[in-house]
């Protein structure tokens, strides 16, 4: 009877230990939730939401509507060297990398080169020429810049939702904690290489 009760009150002792100690972590949880939400860190975050948002809505522009279109002279472009692509011919037209296709580049018409502008940031976008198919067909080829955001569609703008996602979404777990150091660490950052990179 005397060896029950004692293991009956170390039962209720270690239910209260554990009960403590999920309060105290609870207590924990709820306190580092409420810093990183308020203050500074919180008002980090909103700026890398808030950049990362315009990010997303200038580069979709930038990839579904097109700015202007100019024709180019034969000088104003020239064969890359530096990137050997088997089935493609690597272009630097103004300073823009464009990689056509070895048949429909070597069947192009001369003096028939465009290029097409994004209509925000007005950098080069696309390169049109016309491509003699046959004796008697010409068609109008397009190529979109290679290694741009106009190429990273939609991976890139996807990746820009994560900061707006998080902060709507936001609730007190271990998703919402790994989402904003994601956004931090990893989606801002990497959205100043992709604009210094690939836009510039």
């Amino acid at each position: 009877m005397h060896n029950n009760l004692d293991r009956q009150e170390a039962i209720r002792i270690a239910k209260e230990k554990m009960q403590k100690k999920k309060e105290k972590e609870a207590r924990e949880e709820k306190e580092f939730y409420e810093r990183i939400t308020s203050g500074t860190p919180w008002l980090i975050f909103k700026f890398v939401v808030a950049f990362c948002t315009l990010v997303l809505l200038i580069s979709t522009i930038e990839v579904f509507v097109d700015g202007p279109t100019k024709k180019l002279d034969e000088e104003a472009w020239s064969i890359d060297k530096n990137w050997e692509y088997r089935r493609h011919t690597v272009l630097n037209v103004e300073g823009y990398m464009f990689a056509p296709q070895n048949g429909d580049w070597f069947e192009r018409i001369e003096n028939s080169l465009n290029i097409t502008y994004s209509p925000i940031l007005k950098v080069g976008k696309k390169l049109s020429y016309d491509v003699q198919e046959n004796k008697t067909t010409i068609r109008r080829h397009v190529e979109t810049r290679a290694r741009s955001i106009f190429t990273w569609f939609p991976e890139f703008q996807l990746l820009l939702l994560i900061p707006l996602l998080t902060f709507i979404f936001r609730q007190q777990s271990a998703w919402f904690n790994f989402a904003r150091i994601t956004s931090l660490i990893v989606v801002f950052p990497g959205t100043l290489m992709v604009i210094y990179f690939a836009i510039f």
